[in-house]
């Protein structure tokens, strides 16, 4: 009698054991799948810090010469605090094209490994059979998969991550050609300052004009997030 309820016990401690180590199986995959997503947009970001380093390069060698140019009349003055004020507005523009273009990555690194691991892990069960399957780690695996795979495969659509990363670089980009404009009319290569005439001071004062029009008109962040492109009719076990 005594060995049976002793073995009654070891039965309820072993199920309760059981049931413990599958949770912390499920929490595991979750943190393990969490940590490496969030190393695979680092190691992203170091790469995408190296491009933006030799941008920032470029940039500060039209800097240099704009702020080094000796013409002493208020024109010039304006456009160095134009070129100051696009400056910062690039910052914005690069920092989402780049914080999407991680996300876009991991997305794409991920759908890729979970849809092949749901593939073979599909083809397993589909051989053995769902209801015959008494492999719990087999079926927890297979539907954490079908999960991630599903997951990263929707997000870059609701996310837009294509089209907001070309919107902002389109942007960054727009804006790196006003400051080649300014680099263009601090130089004086259209001879508005050497002739100094009221015509002349003028027309470089309608070419300022013209550049805080399109800094105006261009300051549109893109970030947007498409709610509505999760399906909501989704039925994976049918």
């Amino acid at each position: 009698m005594n060995s049976k309820i002793k073995l009654s016990v070891f039965k309820k401690a072993l199920n309760q054991d059981i049931k413990i180590i599958r949770v912390l199986f499920g929490l595991l995959s979750v943190l393990i799948i969490s940590f490496m997503f969030s190393l695979t947009i680092n190691k992203y970001t170091k790469t995408a810090n190296v491009i933006s380093l030799s941008f920032s390069k470029k940039d500060s060698i039209i800097k240099r010469a704009i702020y080094n140019a000796d013409f002493k009349i208020k024109e010039v003055s304006q456009l160095k605090e134009q070129f100051g004020i696009i400056e910062e507005i690039k910052k914005s523009y690069l920092f989402i094209a780049h914080r999407y273009s991680s996300y876009n990555y991991s997305f794409s690194i991920f759908f890729t490994v979970f849809s092949i691991v749901t593939g073979i892990l599909g083809f397993i069960i589909v051989k053995i059979g769902w209801d015959n399957t008494n492999n719990y780690y087999l079926k927890s695996a297979f539907l954490i998969s079908f999960f991630c795979s599903t997951l990263f495969g929707l997000l870059p659509n609701v996310f837009g991550t294509k089209e907001n990363i070309k919107n902002n670089l389109t942007k960054y980009n727009f804006y790196s050609g006003l400051q080649l404009d300014i680099y263009n009319l601090v130089s004086d290569n259209s001879g508005y300052i050497k002739r100094s005439t009221k015509q002349s001071i003028d027309s470089l004062n309608t070419e300022i004009t013209l550049i805080t029009k399109k800094i105006k008109e261009n300051q549109d962040l893109y970030f947007d997030i498409h709610i509505d492109k999760v399906p909501t009719d989704f039925k994976p076990l049918e």
